[in-house]
Order: structure tokens, then sequence, then C-alpha cells
């Protein structure tokens, strides 16, 4: 399989995050490192009377370019997976418990 032409960058709409898409939503998702990310996270269910929202920033490591299914670090090697990760959730006696574990894959 191969990954997206190598043009790609001068063909479609770069956004960085934060920044507004085009009304075709055909972009490059462009996320620059040490760039502070606000992440929404929220738990709900039928399990929960009342479902819980959260709000936190992070900032990656180094710069990622994601496009559809595709990603890469440098704008030029595409990848299907720019990063692995882990949820782990949990009920201890102090409380709800969510661990999420993002990596770069080996």
């Amino acid at each position: 399989m191969s990954g997206p032409p190598e043009d790609l960058l001068k063909r479609v709409p770069i956004v960085e995050i934060g920044k507004p898409e085009p009304a075709d939503k055909n972009f490059i998702l462009y996320i620059p490192g040490g760039k502070t990310i606000p992440v929404h996270l929220s738990v709900k269910g039928p399990l929960l009377v009342n479902p819980g929202e959260a709000n936190t920033h992070v900032q990656l490591t180094q710069s990622l370019y994601l496009y559809k299914e595709w990603s890469s670090l440098d704008g030029m090697n595409w990848t299907h997976q720019a990063f692995q990760g882990r949820v782990a959730i949990g009920l201890a006696p102090q409380g709800g418990i969510v661990d999420i574990f993002v990596n770069r894959p080996d």
C-alpha cells in the first residue's frame, strides 16, 4: 500500500491545529511540536447518573502532520500509525481513575 502523493503538501491546504478548516474538509492537520493542544475528555454512558467532562492541555515532543488515515512526522514520509496508546479506566477508594498513555510506535 502506497502513501499519499509526494506533492501532497503542495496540493492540499495545511491547517495548523486551532485554526479554521476549509469548507470542503480536505486538509492536512499540522500540529507543531511544543504547541499547546487543548484536549476535551468526557465520561458518559448508561451506568452513570451524571456524565462528566474535563478540559486539559498537552504538547507533542515533535511536529505531526495528519491527513485522512495517514500521519507523518516530517510531511514527507507517511504511515498509518503516528502513535500508539492505551486507556485504562478504573475505580478506587479515592474515586475514578482514567489513565491515557501515548507513545510512538517502535
